[in-house]
């Protein structure tokens, strides 16, 4: 079968790879029929250097089952099935309580071990997929929903929805999304569904602003406004009632921490690859009364309310889809997807691709 496989810095190619085969008794085989660049793929993108082993890139996929293993109770072949990005077992006590991200079975290697589209769990931007524990990891598409409406439950949308809950946005409150990429929409979505009275969305990125724009934030661009004299101005000079940080930058979790206003509360959920944040506890966290709470989604927890969503209308997500490409073309979606723009200078938010 055709998948995309990371080969090196910035070297992403369709290859011939084996097809997917059943491995374990729980296991499922999928048609890939949809898949998407996430802005989580690019930190493999951008490592440096070359793999030490090329492996099928992608987390965000759906399709239609192939195959089962003897296991599988809930999922059969010829289901149409979304797949969660965090593989959870299903069984032990972590996925019991719905924190599928932190599986005991599936992050044995360390955390965030479990994520699809990595060397130890090949991905979904390719033909077809092997789903370990299908029965907790893939997703019934319900009818009526078509592959766009449902693509992104698999990770960006339960990730800005996540970024809301967390950070507890209610009725009233002024919040600052930082980001307005995919995640960074989502979690201004959420939030203005969860009853915030304005959304501060924070970018560089004008095209995206104007987004933010239209769908009710007020926008804001850090190297032209104060974004501290503007929440200021909103809150009566309190500071924001909560912060989502959406990108995974060291200094936009700082800054969220820094705009928040005392009892104030905070989420990290953009992907931060380094180790270190220097959080300032006496003069922020400590010293503000702030809640800080970040996370890796669990999509299973939150596919029940946000299905709902989508049906009744309430959220739209296939609005964000601005590029569609085959799945040959995965290298060119790279390549814009990264750079924000394409060849016509056309703003680039989400590309979809289809094998």
């Amino acid at each position: 079968m055709k998948s995309l496989v990371f080969h090196g810095h910035r070297d992403v190619r369709v290859d011939d790879v084996p097809d997917p085969q059943i491995q374990q008794p729980g296991d499922a085989v999928l048609r890939v029929e949809r898949t998407a660049i996430c802005g989580s793929d690019l930190h493999a993108y951008h490592a440096a250097g070359p793999a030490a082993s090329p492996f099928a890139l992608g987390h965000e996929f759906l399709g239609t089952v192939e195959d089962v293993g003897s296991d599988v109770q809930r999922v059969r072949k010829g289901d149409r099935v979304l797949v969660a990005c965090t593989v959870g077992c299903g069984h032990c006590s972590l996925c019991r309580d719905d924190l599928y991200s932190g599986c005991q079975t599936t992050t044995t290697m360390g955390p965030l071990s479990n994520i699809l589209g990595t060397p130890l769990l090949p991905g979904g931007q390719a033909e077809g997929a092997r789903i370990p524990f299908a029965d907790t990891n893939c997703l019934p598409i319900p009818d009526g929903l078509d592959d766009e409406q449902v693509l992104f439950l698999t990770d960006i949308l339960p990730t800005g929805y996540m970024g809301a809950d967390l950070a507890e946005v209610g009725p009233g409150d002024v919040c600052v999304v930082f980001g307005c990429g995919p995640v960074g929409t989502f979690a201004q979505i959420a939030a203005q569904l969860r009853g915030a009275a304005c959304v501060v969305a924070v970018d560089l990125d004008d095209g995206r602003l104007e987004k933010a724009r239209a769908r009710g934030c007020r926008p804001l661009n850090p190297t032209r406004e104060d974004l501290d004299g503007v929440v200021r101005e909103l809150t009566d000079g309190r500071g924001a009632d909560c912060a989502i940080e959406a990108v995974g930058k060291v200094e936009l979790a700082l800054r969220a921490i820094d705009v928040a206003r005392p009892g104030g509360r905070v989420s990290i959920v953009g992907i931060i690859v380094s180790n270190e944040l220097p959080i300032p506890i006496l003069t922020g966290v400590l010293g503000k009364n702030l809640t800080l709470r970040a996370g890796t989604v669990n999509p299973q927890f939150y596919y029940p309310e946000l299905i709902r969503l989508i049906q009744q209308g309430r959220i739209r997500p296939e609005e964000i889809i601005t590029h569609r490409l085959p799945l040959a073309d995965a290298p060119r979606g790279y390549e814009i997807f990264d750079a924000h723009k394409d060849s016509n200078e056309e703003d680039v938010l989400k590309v979809v691709l289809q094998p």
